[in-house]
């Protein structure tokens, strides 16, 4: 008996060990460039990679906040963004929204629903902001392949001298008939490009002077 329960427990032990790094795979820094790192990390349930990037920039949370919540600003700055738009405003910090995404060709184009919430933490004042597929709100296009698994979260935690720090992951498949290697292959660009036009809008006048009532901002 007590070799038949050693056995067990050993399979049982190797199991586990096993699945370890599924359950809780590190990010791995696949760039550096600008000032921007770029991680990825493999995935349970998917061959497509999960994708974080961080970098610093100096900007008020108001400014931040400002062009997260302008919908219609989204295709300025958000790479392949195309005529994206609200499809029902809840309130100044939550909404759902629709927008078209521009793939190479001989891909389809994409489109996509996401219901989008910022908040802020009142003790670190390090605002949060999250977006996930709701693709059942909108009737799906026939030219289009609608992405269906989506969730993008940003953090952006205040540091000093005016200075934050930007936290962005994404989990996302566009689906279709895009081999997964090749999804990870670019899966960078997009991020990167986003993030350089990012802190452009940071400068623009119409976001600079901000200021919204559901932001705290650090008192230095």
């Amino acid at each position: 008996m007590k070799k038949t329960n050693s056995l067990i427990a050993a399979v049982v032990a190797c199991l586990l060990a096993w699945n370890v790094p599924l359950l809780a795979q590190d990010w791995v820094l696949k760039k550096n460039k600008g000032g921007v790192k770029v991680y990825v990390r493999d995935q349970v349930d998917t061959n497509i990679k999960e994708l974080k990037f961080s970098t610093t920039i100096e900007a008020s949370l108001s400014t931040i906040a400002a062009i997260l919540t302008d919908v219609k600003g989204f295709d300025d700055w958000s790479y392949g963004a195309m005529g994206s738009r609200v499809v029902k405003r809840m309130s100044d910090t939550e909404v759902y929204y629709y927008t078209e995404v521009d793939f190479p060709w001989p891909f389809d184009n994409r489109d996509l629903v996401l219901h989008s919430q910022i908040w802020q933490d009142k003790k670190t004042l390090a605002l949060h902001s999250k977006s996930t597929s709701y693709h059942s709100m909108e009737k799906e296009k026939d030219d289009l392949v609608r992405i269906k698994k989506c969730e993008i979260n940003w953090t952006f935690t205040p540091l000093e001298n005016g200075k934050v720090k930007v936290d962005y992951f994404l989990n996302s498949d566009p689906g279709g008939n895009i081999p997964a290697w090749m999804v990870n292959l670019a899966a960078d660009q997009g991020p990167l490009h986003t993030m350089v036009m990012f802190k452009e809008m940071l400068q623009k006048e119409r976001y600079k002077n901000s200021k919204l009532a559901f932001v705290q901002e650090v008192r230095h």
